[in-house]
């Protein structure tokens, strides 16, 4: 198998209109900084072309991508997880598939993943350009994760984030299928005496949610809700 120096998952769901053209954009990326990556698109639960677009890219030979689809949607702690096991690379870097985070993020995060084990990108730590909705329903998630879990960290979300993957595989193993899979390896990881860093980055997101934020909302506080319950019936 070819091996790369790091390997970017991006977990999709109905991108048929920014999967070529963003894709393009980062490969041009790793053209113009001279970086040896490859690119994991994992759809999960897609309807639209972007199972159809992500099959030809992942067929475009020699480009670096892979393409795999699940056929439930909400299942990206699955995806982290089937990623982890086909990178072909030594680290993890995950990204929105809108770009809306500063792809600076990815040079700097290899150089952290030489002292680190995990880096977390911090959108407040940082800049960001998005709706006051958003910012507000991130802003209380932080808080409470923070409070429950004593946690010191301020993003959760997907993008952003890059892994060691020797060292996260192990803690991966029993995360949940969704969106909360990245609370919980931060959980694990700082249990575990991982080293972990946050970087702050830009970025800039005013595309529409294509889910029900309300129900999005009350999901991921559940979940975080269920994790501590979990952390505090362990002690």
């Amino acid at each position: 198998m070819t091996t790369y120096d790091f390997t970017v998952l991006i977990p999709v769901y109905n991108e048929e209109e920014c999967l070529v053209p963003n894709v393009a954009k980062l490969l041009r990326f790793f053209r113009d900084r001279a970086l040896r990556g490859e690119i994991i698109l994992g759809s999960n639960g897609s309807t639209d072309a972007t199972v159809f677009l992500g099959n030809l890219l992942g067929q475009a030979k020699p480009l670096p991508i892979r393409f795999f689809h699940l056929e439930r949607r909400g299942t990206v702690g699955v995806v982290y997880r089937k990623a982890l096991d086909l990178a072909a690379s030594p680290f993890l870097i995950s990204l929105d598939m809108d770009l809306s985070v500063d792809l600076e993020f990815v040079p700097r995060a290899l150089d952290l993943l030489r002292q680190h084990d995990l880096v977390v990108g911090s959108k407040r730590s940082g800049s960001q350009r998005r709706s006051a909705w958003r910012r507000l329903g991130s802003h209380l998630f932080i808080l409470c994760a923070q409070l429950l879990l004593n946690l010191p960290y301020d993003d959760y979300s997907l993008g952003a984030k890059a892994y060691r993957i020797d060292k996260v595989r192990p803690l991966a193993e029993n995360i949940s299928e969704d969106t909360n899979y990245v609370l919980e390896i931060l959980c694990a990881s700082r249990r575990a005496g991982l080293s972990t860093v946050v970087l702050p980055v830009a970025c800039r997101d005013y595309r529409r949610s294509r889910f029900n934020l309300l129900k999005e909302a009350v999901v991921r506080f559940s979940h975080l809700f269920g994790t501590w319950f979990r952390v505090m019936f362990r002690r």
